[in-house]
């Protein structure tokens, strides 16, 4: 495994970084929802660490399942994925492994359950350690802006977490480009620490934030992790023959409108023909366009099975070069 600074922390991690926004789950359906598998969840996380892989992203309001219902919200699986991760890691050397989670969406029924305000952001770090059974957390994320915090408020808060010992960095997640560069210039001016990374939505099907975000980033020297990679698995070429097992196409019916599935699906075709020619998977050249996207580009994959981990591992051995890498932007022009 290639390991590298995450940004300018200085902090070595792997190139790719485990997520748990969707976990392995069981075959039988509860109101139209999957349950997480809970042992074969941990069971992949471990191999993942034993792999080398020293990474792994989660968030508060993570259930480790897909659920867009968005009727009569339930609380009580709130931090699934946040427990789940602990209990993976539990026992292992804590400076083996690096953490990121979450702070910002809705986690109970009370007014101040959500959001950046100092109050919410106090309660949320508790309970997130607790969860995870750890005494403090590598990256916290502010998952949005909440419109309603201020910057320099937000700011300010995150810092006591650090002066606290509860987080050792901060980052912002889906933040317009201004922002980041207001909080960044904000802390920077007032002799605080500044955010430290971005993580932001990103792939060969959705390259909208290589003008903005990413150009901030690459001016802090901040690292990049990236979620969705391979576009809910688009990219990795997973519809493109039919008869899969149980995917997100088939209890989210949303799900194909909104990527453009069919004009999509032939521009992955072209992706795996090029793929096949050398000796990759779709998933591995997409993934592997990624990391030479910038310095510092960290990609959040998905384990659903131990066959998809390796696969994706395979990436970080790649070398592409500029014609390359070339040929896969062009497919998707």
């Amino acid at each position: 495994m290639n390991y590298i600074s995450f940004g300018r922390t200085g902090i070595k991690v792997s190139r790719l970084v485990i997520g748990s926004w969707y976990l392995p789950h069981l075959k039988e359906s509860k109101n139209g929802v999957y349950p997480v598998d809970k042992d074969t969840s941990i069971k992949l996380i471990r191999k993942a660490y034993d792999l080398g892989i020293n990474f792994f992203d989660t968030a508060d309001v993570y259930r480790g399942v897909y659920d867009r219902s968005g009727k009569n919200p339930d609380f009580s699986n709130i931090g699934t994925s946040e427990k789940i991760i602990g209990e993976a890691l539990k026992g292992y050397d804590r400076e083996s492994f690096v953490i990121s989670t979450k702070v910002m969406g809705r986690v109970g029924p009370l007014v101040n359950d959500s959001g950046l305000n100092r109050k919410h952001v106090k309660n949320a770090i508790k309970k997130s350690l607790e969860r995870l059974g750890m005494d403090y957390v590598d990256i916290y994320f502010m998952h949005a802006n909440d419109n309603m915090t201020s910057i320099e408020e937000a700011t300010r808060t995150m810092n006591l977490l650090i002066n606290e010992g509860k987080i050792l960095h901060y980052g912002v997640s889906n933040f317009e480009a201004f922002e980041i560069s207001q909080m960044y210039n904000y802390a920077f001016s007032r002799g605080l620490d500044a955010p430290s990374a971005i993580q932001d939505e990103y792939n060969l099907l959705n390259r909208g934030i290589e003008k903005t975000n990413l150009v901030v980033a690459s001016r802090y020297d901040m690292a990049s992790m990236i979620y969705s990679p391979l576009a809910q698995g688009i990219l990795a070429g997973r519809y493109l023959n039919k008869g899969n097992a149980i995917s997100r196409k088939d209890y989210d019916p949303k799900f194909i409108d909104e990527v453009n599935f069919e004009l999509n699906n032939k521009k992955v075709q072209k992706l795996n023909e090029l793929a096949k020619t050398k000796g990759h998977t779709c998933a591995q050249l997409a993934l592997s366009w990624l990391l030479n996207q910038g310095k510092f580009i960290f990609p959040i994959i998905g384990i659903s099975n131990e066959e998809q981990l390796l696969d994706n591992l395979g990436a970080v051995d790649i070398s592409l070069s500029n014609e390359d890498l070339k040929a896969v932007s062009e497919i998707f022009l």
